[in-house]
């Protein structure tokens, strides 16, 4: 039963992975790769899992991208602060968690990532509305619903399953793939740099 289960997943993800939009997925390495050398921030956005990803993501383009004299990505996880984000639920509204510390951060240039499943989370959507006002550029990752997140995007990578798991492997898949393609480039320049 569990076997059976199991191929089942696994076919699923494969066939999903092999129909991703490359396309969207190659537009989101150049975005961070030029809010990094431009020193804009990047923010990642997300409830339940998809905080637990967007924290993982943040890790990856903080630290792991990195490699002696290579610049920095200035990058942020706003589901990383709980008594910030418990302030801001308490008083504000949990639909306000995101938007409000972006009032204190963001700037024209900066980038907003927004990882869903359902593709509608309001206070990823109330922070992309006010992302599209700073003049921030605003990326989504969402399931096959696509909901509002998808429509408030300059780009969308649209991950086509309505399986909680599958979407929530394939951002970390997207992530991996970004953040360890963007450390190679950086020791392939470091390596030039050397000679």
């Amino acid at each position: 039963m569990f076997h059976s289960f199991y191929n089942d997943y696994q076919a699923e993800f494969i066939a999903v992975i092999q129909s991703l939009d490359y396309s969207v997925i190659e537009t989101m390495v150049q975005r961070i790769e030029e809010a990094r050398l431009s020193g804009n921030q990047v923010f990642l956005i997300g409830n339940g899992g998809s905080a637990a990803s967007a924290s993982h993501w943040a890790c990856d383009f903080g630290k792991g991208i990195n490699v002696e004299g290579s610049d920095r990505l200035r990058v942020i996880s706003l589901a990383d602060n709980s008594a910030l984000m418990s302030a801001f639920g308490n008083d504000a509204g949990y639909e306000n968690v995101f938007v409000e510390p972006l009032k204190n951060l963001l700037l024209p240039g900066d980038v907003v990532i927004g990882l869903s499943v359902s593709g509608d989370s309001e206070n990823v959507v109330r922070a992309f509305r006010y992302a599209r006002k700073c003049q921030a550029t605003i990326i989504s990752l969402v399931g096959e619903k696509k909901g509002r997140m998808k429509q408030y995007s300059d780009y969308s990578l649209v991950i086509p399953s309505s399986n909680y798991g599958i979407v929530e492997d394939v951002h970390m898949f997207v992530n991996h793939v970004i953040s360890q393609f963007i450390r190679k480039e950086n020791e392939k320049m470091q390596v030039l740099g050397d000679l």
